[in-house]
């Protein structure tokens, strides 16, 4: 069966702390027992020790014969448990036990003697426990009468003493000193003393039982901790359980909370923290899905990114926007400019901005940085929106006001050319003076007819005007045009030639538009015709229409170029590098699809072109 961490933990903690405790009982045990014992022994030896005087003093008194001694100290210590020696005042031993463990004693040890013996023989009983080493020697030894000294010399009569050494005494020992009286004098002393390490060996067999029985008493409780242990380890389990439950996102699972006790309030803790994170969680899924609902919805594509690796968030306008299939896997390589910025705005923590276009679509991407918690980059959001209406507006609004000023620049050079020999009295004659006077005056209404048909050409384009139609002869307004744009060849060095016959059928149109497409298509064929080029102007009669063309002899129109000449604005790379800005063939190709005519063009490049629209004779 397998326990829980818990369970291990609880256990291991209180089955240390019963063997612990066990292990302090036996550590204070063998620290305290020694002195117990030798305090015990010495209880046990003043008692024996005043029996040993009382036989004495009866022996001195003459109550006992002296050859009882010998017999009652014993001839080995096992009699009294201990070494006996009885000593007179001087300190000299008068009678010992004879042998120990076989081993012949020797005489009382001097340094037992000296430290015991002065007290001994003011009448106290002397103890000591601990070793030789610790006793303090005395100054010297106590004195007596010789009377005494005498009768204790006699108890030595008839005793096997004998010369021996000073008895050798090693190590830890307890040692009492028991005074004899005679005559109510201290004549003696008793002195008896055993080994700690003999006391100790007596009371081993109490130490192996304590120490057997705390050993069975920490196996006997191995049950009573695995018991208690797995009984307050399973709340903490079942808890365990509820937590993980809750974690993976069941708010449903419920602790126990019957219990009245710490377990029991943390169950109804837990079961409150469940409570409140489903609440809060299905809250904060509703607030989720409604704003999922909500940038879904959006027309502007958006992309969350953060600064780790994983994949964006993107909404289904990105897809859209962007042109990206929706089971796209590598987002970033459909769209490597988009996610450019991203990482700029990453790096650098600033917004980035930019218009980017994806074929004929503009769009405008602003990514926006994130802070993190810790002050760094977090991620960017970028919002992508498409911004084609309002860039097509604003290009149509720059290519009106370039429109307006490349068609008056035409007629004030004109007038510049007319005006400038006046102010320079290059002029002298009143009837040129007045015939440039009409000129400028002429020009100078055309030019206001001019800005009012360019404000009704957007009218027209809009579809809230129309130009309007009338019969003329095209016969004086080629003349004029003649006049006005001869001197243009000589200015650019080259010849106009003027192929009109001399009698024309009326037309119907409207004279200043047709004017103004003249206009236009000479002064590309000059612009476009390099020095001792040929510029013509014809006119020929056709069925039903009047054929006008200008033709020269310039740089030509690429065969890619030409089905796109009359596109507004339109601009080629070969044909018009470096001259005007495309308007001019789409304003005049405008004027005459308004008015109904037809308007086409030839062109082979190197060779020259040639633009020709047609006039519905009257």
């Amino acid at each position: 069966m397998r326990h829980s961490a818990t369970f291990r933990h609880v256990l291991m903690l209180t089955y240390s702390a019963v063997v612990g405790f066990a292990l302090l009982i036996l550590l204070i045990y063998h620290l305290v027992s020694p002195r117990i014992f030798a305090a015990n022994k010495i209880d046990d030896l003043i008692p024996k020790g005043q029996i040993i005087a009382g036989y004495i003093e009866s022996t001195l008194e003459g109550e006992i014969s002296s050859s009882y001694l010998m017999p009652l100290i014993g001839r080995s210590s096992s009699q009294w448990e201990a070494t006996v020696w009885v000593v007179d005042a001087q300190g000299e031993t008068l009678i010992r036990t004879q042998t120990i463990n076989g081993r012949r004693v020797g005489s009382l040890p001097s340094r037992l003697s000296r430290s015991m013996l002065p007290r001994v023989m003011t009448g106290e009983v002397a103890t000591h426990v601990g070793s030789m080493e610790d006793l303090a020697e005395e100054g010297g030894r106590s004195a007596s009468s010789s009377g005494i000294s005498a009768v204790m010399d006699s108890l030595s009569d008839g005793t096997e003493q004998g010369e021996y050494g000073e008895e050798e005494i090693s190590g830890s020992l307890v040692a009492v000193a028991v005074p004899i009286l005679f005559l109510d004098q201290v004549v003696g002393a008793v002195f008896m003393a055993q080994s700690m390490t003999e006391i100790m060996s007596g009371m081993r067999a109490l130490s192996n039982t304590i120490m057997i029985s705390l050993l069975a008493l920490a196996l006997l409780l191995l049950p009573v901790v695995l018991f208690f242990a797995s009984r307050l380890s399973r709340p903490l389990v079942r808890m365990r359980s509820v937590a993980m439950a809750m974690a993976s996102g069941d708010f449903s699972v419920r602790a126990d909370d019957t219990k009245r006790d710490e377990y029991g309030d943390l169950g109804l803790a837990l079961n409150h923290l469940s409570s409140e994170l489903g609440s809060t969680i299905s809250t904060l899924k509703l607030e989720r899905n409604r704003l999922e609902s909500l940038i879904n919805g959006l027309s502007e594509g958006i992309i969350a990114l953060d600064h780790t690796s994983a994949p964006p968030l993107i909404n289904p306008a990105v897809h859209t926007l962007l042109e990206i299939p929706e089971d796209c896997t590598d987002v970033r390589a459909a769209a490597p400019e988009v996610f450019a910025m991203l990482d700029e705005a990453m790096s650098s923590g600033r917004i980035v901005r930019e218009t980017i276009w994806r074929g004929n679509v503009a769009l405008r991407v602003s990514v926006s940085p994130l802070a993190a918690a810790d002050g760094g980059a977090g991620g960017c959001v970028a919002i992508v929106s498409d911004v084609t209406s309002a860039e097509r507006l604003e290009q149509t609004r720059r290519d009106y006001v370039a429109n307006v000023s490349h068609e008056l620049r035409t007629p004030l050079t004109a007038l510049r050319a007319l005006i400038e020999p006046l102010r320079d009295g290059l002029v002298t004659s009143e009837e040129q003076r007045q015939q440039i006077y009409d000129v400028v005056l002429r020009e100078t209404m055309r030019l206001s007819r001019l800005v009012s048909d360019m404000l009704e050409l957007s009218r027209l384009q809009s579809g809230t005007a129309s130009l309007q139609r009338s019969v003329f002869s095209p016969l004086p307004l080629l003349s004029l045009i003649r006049e006005t744009y001869a001197p243009y060849a000589e200015d650019y060095q080259q010849t106009f030639r003027y192929e009109v016959p001399e009698s024309l059928p009326d037309v119907s149109g409207n004279p200043d538009r047709t004017q103004q497409v003249l206009v236009a298509l000479l002064d590309n064929a000059f612009k476009y015709t390099p020095e001792g080029g040929t510029v013509t102007l014809r006119a020929e009669v056709q069925p039903d229409v009047l054929l006008i063309s200008v033709c020269d002899t310039g740089i030509g129109i690429s065969r890619e170029d030409l089905p796109h000449v009359f596109d507004r604005f339109y601009k080629a790379d070969k044909s018009h590098h470096s001259h005007g800005t495309g308007l001019g063939l789409a304003i005049a190709y405008e004027i005459m699809k308004q008015l109904g005519e037809e308007m086409r063009v030839t062109s082979e490049e190197g060779k020259g072109s040639c633009f020709s629209f047609t006039l519905h004779i009257a």
